[in-house]
């Protein structure tokens, strides 16, 4: 029997099941809530989790905390409790419980941020006018006629859309002007614009407007000559960006300066418009809040590799090179799942939902409430709609639940619309639930719209997510504010990785959203997975819902380096960059 099961692992590896295991998993309780003590009591007893992986924090009860208490009762005890327990490379996630605070409120800039702030504004001011002056010229390079310079006022306090409108407008000016002086009859004339051309792209993009220009070259001639001197101008590049990149994250007024300097010459004013735009939402915290959840899965990073002024790139995605930030620290990330609700006796009710479902299956209809729209725009509201299509098609397609299928503009929001939910997934009614749903046990659905989770217990709370728990959903997800849309997990990814039995409920929720230290919460039993062993996996598939070739490996079994280590030894990293840095500034 023992060589069959090692057989199978060699032909069949996809089909050999690792997951998230009770070894693996920390619960945070609060010593100030005999509810949350309680929960997390029984959450270890009901899932086999050892005693000693429950650790007790002095925290406060309220949903909300500032920045401040979060550190000091929340983050660094956690990180103590683990290196004392010598769970440090063991624990991969965390259940956070009722009673444990649900968001963390966005730091307040000190003074020297506020004065950074005013100065990167300036920054960005003097770039967007610089711009359009550069814009003018371009436009002007082989062109037939005088070009009127623009005399529209720039705002400095444009917002990321116009900027954007901005850089789109630079880059189809170059285009043209590109085009224009393919045209131009004569090579000296040619040439010549040309040489005023490639000045003025210089200007705008730096040293990387230069390697565009030349790889665009290489790739027509192949010449040899030109391979070296391109690739040493990409590293430099690549060089620049990770120092700037250091710089950012330990800010004096001397880095500062360094950091302009050195953005201008390798990414010209579109860089420094760029860094500008970094600087401003770093020093003003417009986009700091999250929730404690989404912040303990970057508990390891700190605040030198987490800044808390935004989301962050989720290095567990699945999706990659789909998402166009991609992740930069090589430290570990933890899951996170919550178990809470409007009481201590609702939450255990979950639990044993979760349970019971996984022993008798999951049963029950499957609602999809779409709107009819449609875009090929990636991660457009009209591509999340059709996402949702392709879900209840492929539902129907590949399992035996009743699919009710909404797609109209119309909603599921009568009493009676929805009734033994045991999948959903719908919008869009903004935190005002809707009484159209009775909940089988083990049911799981989210609802895509803002501010869904903003409270789990208030008693006048119109959200979804708490309202949902109330009337006997299992596991939800939902924003504790405003996420913005690509913050959700598309239905057929989420839902894709639930039905193939493979991951977790917190595996499926981490290898589809896109971000951390941000907005997000996923309420459920972490261990969650109904439908494990139900055969679903080879469906799922060849259905081509997940669009990949193989199944994402469980982060589970991804490499998880030792938190500790690895964050000393990029700190030293960190240092003998800024000291050669230095240096060669002083030099």
């Amino acid at each position: 029997m023992r060589f069959v099961i090692c057989l199978a692992m060699v032909v069949l590896p996809e089909l050999v099941l690792a997951e998230l295991n009770p070894d693996q998993i920390a619960i945070l309780s609060n010593v100030n809530s005999s509810g949350s003590r309680s929960v997390a009591r029984y959450y270890a007893k009901q899932r086999s989790i050892p005693l000693s992986h429950i650790i007790e924090l002095d925290t406060s009860t309220r949903e909300t905390i500032d920045r401040e208490e979060y550190e000091v009762s929340i983050a660094q005890p956690l990180r103590d409790a683990l290196k004392a327990k010598k769970l440090t490379s063991t624990v991969r996630a965390i259940v956070t419980t009722y009673g444990i605070p649900l968001r963390v409120e966005a730091p307040r800039p000190s003074a020297q941020e506020i004065a950074w702030l005013d100065d990167a504004k300036a920054w960005r001011k003097s770039s967007v006018d610089f711009l359009h002056e550069l814009k003018h010229e371009i436009d002007g390079i082989a062109a037939h006629g005088s070009q009127a310079p623009s005399s529209q006022s720039h705002d400095i306090d444009m917002d990321e859309r116009a900027i954007q409108r901005l850089l789109q407008q630079i880059g189809q000016a170059i285009q043209q002007a590109n085009e224009r002086i393919r045209n131009v009859e004569g090579v000296d004339r040619r040439k010549a614009h040309e040489r005023v051309f490639e000045k003025i792209n210089q200007r705008i993009n730096g040293l990387a407007g230069k390697v565009e220009m030349l790889r665009s070259v290489t790739e027509k001639t192949a010449t040899a000559m030109d391979v070296p001197l391109l690739t040493g101008m990409q590293a430099q590049l690549r060089s620049a960006e990770r120092l700037t990149g250091l710089l950012l994250n330990v800010p004096s007024d001397q880095n500062r300066e360094h950091a302009y300097r050195v953005v201008q010459q390798h990414f010209g004013v579109v860089g420094v418009l760029r860094y500008a735009n970094q600087e401003i939402q770093r020093f003003s915290y417009a986009h700091a809040r999250a929730s404690v959840d989404s912040e303990l899965s970057v508990v390891w990073w700190g605040r030198d590799f987490a800044h808390p002024s935004g989301k962050i790139p989720n290095p567990l995605y699945a999706w990659y090179p789909e998402q166009t930030q991609q992740p930069t620290v090589n430290l570990p990330v933890m899951l996170v799942s919550r178990l809470d609700g409007p009481n201590p006796d609702l939450v255990k009710g979950m639990i044993d939902h979760a349970i019971l479902a996984e022993q008798n299956g999951l049963r029950g209809n499957a609602y999809f409430d779409a709107r009819g729209m449609d875009s090929d725009q990636l991660l457009s509201y009209g591509h999340y709609d059709r996402d949702i299509r392709i879900l209840s098609k492929t539902v129907r397609k590949i399992s035996a639940y009743p699919v009710v299928l909404e797609n109209t503009q119309k909603r599921l929001s009568e009493p009676g619309d929805a009734p033994h939910v045991a999948l959903y997934v719908g919008w869009y009614r903004l935190r005002h639930y809707e009484d159209a749903f009775t909940f089988n046990p083990g049911s799981i659905g989210y609802h895509i719209a803002s501010g869904e989770a903003v409270s789990l217990r208030d008693p006048i709370e119109r959200g979804w997510c708490k309202n949902a728990l109330e009337r006997g959903i299992t596991a939800t997800l939902g924003p504790i504010g405003e996420p913005y849309l690509d913050a959700f997990p598309l239905p057929t990814e989420f839902f894709g990785l639930l039905l193939s039995g493979r991951y977790t409920l917190v595996e499926a929720f981490y290898l589809s959203s896109r971000y951390v230290s941000w907005q997000m919460v996923l309420v459920g039993d972490p261990l969650y997975n109904p439908w494990r062993g139900r055969a679903l996996a080879q469906k799922v598939k060849e259905s081509g819902i997940l669009r990949r070739e193989t199944f994402p490996m469980p982060p589970s079994e991804q490499i998880f380096p030792d938190p500790v280590q690895t964050r000393k030894r990029l700190q030293e990293e960190q240092q003998r960059l800024l000291s050669r840095f230095s240096l060669r500034a002083n030099e």
